[in-house]
């Protein structure tokens, strides 16, 4: 990505950058002027939407990066925003990623906090959020594409509304396939509404957990966050924070 650097005499060194491109700029009066295409704009000006140069509107983004203890693999679990207004966000890990979107985060003491959710289509079996529940004792696809799958044990605590059903491979080197999304279920058995694959008696049934429901953040030993600001009026951010703790196997 193409960007502006700005460089400053009395400093002796590289001050800034800008994702705009002006073909001149100068401070005078305590105001910022730029040129582009033979025009001259002043910066800053409260009468003008943010988020615009030129005429033309983007986002603002704020990358940062986690890296405390970086021998250690964390478990990323919330992040705070110092600020005026909450941000979308996009972590990424070296293990995983996640995201938050602007409305899930809450205001308290002035600061907005939120928690970690996982990608919806990250659907690796190997995280926390995924369970096994077991070989299914009877299929009832009467009702396609409703499909309710019961089981010889107590499965209520195993599984919640809006998981996503998986069943085995057809060998255990094989990856689950997908069903489809949970809609009701009881003691012993599951409602699916298959949208890929129908299981048969006797085949082993996962679930990952619905991604916003059950927050487990994410794992890795640093952790990238690309904050995304969309707003057309002034915003403030003064620090971002992270609670994690150390991940064990």
């Amino acid at each position: 990505m193409a960007v502006t650097l700005t460089y400053s005499p009395r400093l002796q060194g590289w001050t800034s950058f800008f994702t705009f491109h002006p073909e001149w700029m100068i401070g005078l009066n305590n105001s910022f002027y730029s040129m582009y295409q033979g025009q001259l704009y002043r910066h800053r000006d409260s009468s003008v939407n943010r988020n615009t140069f030129y005429g033309a509107y983007g986002n603002s983004t704020v990358t940062n990066v986690f890296n405390d203890s970086p021998l250690d693999a964390k478990m990323f679990k919330t992040i705070g925003l110092e600020g005026t207004q909450p941000w979308e966000a996009t972590l990424t890990t070296d293990l995983g990623s996640g995201k938050i979107e602007t409305a899930w985060f809450v205001k308290k003491e002035g600061d907005y906090y939120a928690n970690i959710r996982r990608n919806a289509a990250q659907t690796d079996l190997d995280m926390m959020s995924a369970q096994g529940i077991g070989d299914c004792l009877t299929v009832d696809a009467t009702s396609p594409p409703i499909l309710i799958l019961t089981f010889g044990f107590n499965i209520n605590s195993l599984v919640n509304i809006k998981d996503i059903a998986y069943k085995q491979g057809a060998t255990l080197l094989d990856p689950p396939i997908s069903i489809g999304p949970i809609t009701a279920k009881t003691d012993t058995s599951i409602t699916i509404d298959v949208s890929t694959s129908t299981p048969v008696i006797g085949d082993m049934i996962l679930v990952v957990k619905n991604s916003i429901a059950e927050s487990y953040g994410t794992r890795g030993y640093y952790m990238e966050v690309q904050l995304v600001n969309s707003l057309t009026t002034q915003v403030e951010l003064f620090s971002i924070s992270s609670e994690a703790f150390k991940s064990y196997p």
